[in-house]
């Protein structure tokens, strides 16, 4: 039986709570060997760009294929995930992804902050107010005890705006005149912006801080300045092999001789303990997220059996040969 699950049915299935316990768990999988993660594919279109993403989930029993591009991106209609059993290739679901992309890349950090940041962190900065950030922001508030949320974004009215919706959640925030106001003193800073040029900068980072630079996973695009990830003691990533070609936050101080790849980690051995993440409070850490295939088929499968159990979702027609 396949079913069809559209945005509303993910979102009344599978929250937060669920988004950080799904890659927290494949991530830790990941560092013991038991997933597969297919960096994306970029093809060119006529008008944008086919991204195709996969990965294998050995140790539940699912693989799936997410399908998407940038001519129909704006809408979401067309970010379908499908997800197959392993042992059989029945195609199990096909979901409608844009909402849970933002939640999955969210718990990412929400994961990565719950293993490299520091223990009684409680100031976040957030720079960008796109679709990403709000679960950014719930992410980290769900594993650390932040009191404080100083949010800064070009736009004056989309800081407020921001700001206006945590409020409504019941998560204080304030809009800052600046990045650097923003950044300054803060124990987590999250960069999730379209900049092409960076926004956050080295000079202004605080011993101790932890970054989830979430927003540029193209070539074209730049959060970080060289400066900055060269104060970091700890860098990992999602996809080490991935972030070669997509992170020009990482690879343009590789260039400059400022870091070298070996010193870039799987988030999942840090999350295994394969690899150390923070060794003393004056360290700075950064997660690169990208956004990759393994969150996808976590989150969805546990999108797709919350619903066998619910009822959910609508049955598609059989579809076997």
């Amino acid at each position: 039986m396949t079913l069809f699950l559209d945005e509303t049915c993910v979102a009344g299935l599978v929250g937060m709570d669920d988004a950080l316990a799904a890659v927290e768990e494949v991530f830790r999988e990941a560092g013991r060997g038991g997933v597969t993660n297919v960096p994306r594919l970029r093809v060119p279109l006529s008008d944008g760009t086919l991204r195709i993403t996969a990965a294998v989930l050995n140790y539940r029993g699912y693989y799936g294929v997410k399908v998407s591009s940038t001519t129909i991106f704006e809408s979401g209609a067309g970010r379908v995930f499908s997800l197959y059993r392993e042992a059989t290739g029945e195609l199990c679901a096909v979901v409608q992804v844009f909402g849970m992309g933002a939640l999955r890349t969210g718990a990412a950090s929400g994961v990565a902050t719950r293993h490299l940041a520091r223990e009684d962190a409680s100031v976040l900065a957030v720079i960008g107010t796109g679709r990403q950030a709000e679960t950014q922001v719930e992410a980290v508030c769900a594993v650390r005890p932040i009191q404080d949320i100083r949010v800064f974004s070009r736009s004056p009215e989309n800081r407020a705006a921001f700001c206006a919706t945590l409020a409504a959640k019941g998560l204080a925030a304030a809009p800052a005149t600046s990045a650097e106001t923003a950044v300054r003193d803060a124990d987590v800073i999250v960069t999730a912006t379209t900049a092409t040029a960076p926004v956050l900068l080295g000079a202004w980072i605080a011993p101790g801080a932890h970054i989830n630079a979430v927003g540029a996973n193209f070539e074209h695009r730049r959060e970080l300045d060289s400066a900055a990830v060269a104060r970091c003691a700890v860098i990992c990533t999602d996809d080490v092999e991935q972030v070669r070609y997509e992170a020009t936050d990482l690879a343009a101080p590789v260039a400059e001789g400022a870091l070298a790849w070996d010193r870039v980690h799987p988030l999942g051995a840090i999350v295994a303990g394969t690899v150390s993440g923070r060794t003393s409070r004056d360290d700075i850490t950064m997660f690169k997220s990208l956004g990759v295939a393994i969150e996808d088929v976590a989150l969805a499968a546990r999108a797709y059996e919350k619903a066998l159990r619910a009822g959910a979702g609508v049955t598609l027609p059989d579809l076997a040969g």
